[in-house]
């Protein structure tokens, strides 16, 4: 039906409240690889791309620690870290990956058996729900709450359960 392309949070979430109220299915979109199945959308859907949501918000080379959109790039973001010796260890395989698609489909690849999977580096999230309410998961440490973890459920959910519209990012040193 539609492709939106929102530059914020609170476009995002206008955009799902829309399609919840009309009962029109909705898709995210990352980059676009594909290496998963891609983002195929249900005809009559929209698609809400994220390649305008890709700022690095915040780089914290002393906790080793990134707070990004979900439209940025592994190449964009490694290009970012490498001058700080630092490094986001999870690549799929393909650079032009996006980190919303790699939280939303929980992407791992060679280094997987070395640092894990992208569950294993994300600490917190900022998700869109259906109703238009915004919501924040974990947080800048490792154990921000008690109770469920909102975070680990909605990493691999592919955008079943809300839409990422920022990451928290555990980093490493650069080796």
């Amino acid at each position: 039906l539609a492709v939106v392309r929102p530059s914020d949070t609170a476009q995002v979430a206008a955009v799902l409240k829309a399609c919840d109220d009309a009962r029109v299915p909705v898709t995210a979109r990352g980059s676009g690889t594909g290496l998963s199945g891609a983002a195929i959308p249900v005809d009559g859907g929209v698609v809400v791309a994220f390649d305008r949501m890709k700022a690095i918000k915040e780089i914290d080379t002393e906790n080793h620690m990134a707070v990004v959109e979900p439209g940025l790039t592994l190449a964009e973001l490694d290009e970012a870290l490498a001058p700080l010796g630092l490094v986001y260890p999870v690549f799929p395989g393909e650079s032009s990956g996006s980190l919303g698609g790699n939280v939303n489909t929980n992407a791992g690849g060679m280094r997987a058996v070395k640092y894990g999977v992208t569950r294993h580096h994300v600490l917190g999230l900022e998700l869109a729900l259906p109703t238009g309410e915004v919501i924040r998961t974990g947080g800048k440490v490792v154990k921000a709450t008690s109770g469920y973890d909102l975070t680990q459920l909605v990493i691999g959910s592919e955008g079943t359960l809300g839409l990422v519209t920022e990451v928290t990012l555990k980093l490493h040193p650069r080796l």
